[in-house]
């Protein structure tokens, strides 16, 4: 996980950088809660469907669907405008728009991620005391 955090640290500073050279750092941030978000609910999917933590590489998912989220950036300097297509790379033009900005994205990151930890510890949990399962009702 340490090597994870390394190339995921590194990777956000160099990526930041390249906001900042035309004074777009608010788009960093609401790209990068959008990733945190969506790795949290593939995390979560995972974990319900398989019954097993993953993905193995969290982090490197964080950074990876980042990445396909400010795709469009990369198009967009080298000539071509922001076009309501690009709402494929994880609600590129749409995410901007969301009353609350980049605060209601932490919001949302945290309560997501906040899911994701609790579910994660209750399946742990279980997984340690196999009573505890055959003790709940079932639906």
């Amino acid at each position: 996980m340490a090597i994870q955090l390394t190339i995921l640290v590194i990777a956000e500073v160099l990526v930041f950088q390249t906001y900042s050279v035309h004074d777009a750092r608010f788009n960093w941030a609401t790209h990068f809660l959008v990733a945190l978000i969506a790795a949290a609910v593939v995390s979560l999917v995972v974990l319900e469907v398989r019954g097993a933590p993953g993905p193995r590489f969290l982090l490197l998912l964080v950074l990876a669907l980042h990445l396909f989220a400010m795709a469009p950036d990369l198009v967009f300097r080298a000539g071509a405008p922001h076009a309501p297509w690009m709402d494929v790379f994880l609600g590129h033009i749409t995410a901007h728009y969301l009353p609350g900005g980049d605060t209601a994205w932490l919001a949302i990151a945290i309560l997501a991620v906040g899911v994701y930890v609790l579910t994660l510890s209750r399946w742990l949990k279980n997984k340690a005391d196999p009573s505890d399962v055959a003790a709940r009702p079932t639906s």
